[in-house]
């Protein structure tokens, strides 16, 4: 998995809750530190899901990822 991600070249947005159970943050943080460029959403009161209060602010990083020339 780490050859892979270092391997990428895609803007890449890795967006991460701090109370995910599944995935401990610690995994958010080396997945964007391994794709060379990643950008790190890192969010309070989001765990393995994307609930709904954090839409917009989810949906603000995406396109504003999405829009960087």
């Amino acid at each position: 998995r780490t050859e892979g991600l270092q391997a990428l070249d895609v803007p890449a947005l890795v967006i991460h809750g701090r109370d995910d159970t599944l995935i401990t943050p610690s995994g958010g943080f080396r997945t964007a530190e391994l794709i060379p460029g990643a950008h790190l959403l890192f969010l309070a009161d989001m765990g393995h899901d994307m609930p709904e209060p954090l839409w917009p602010v989810i949906t603000d990083a995406v396109l504003s990822h999405t829009s960087r020339a």
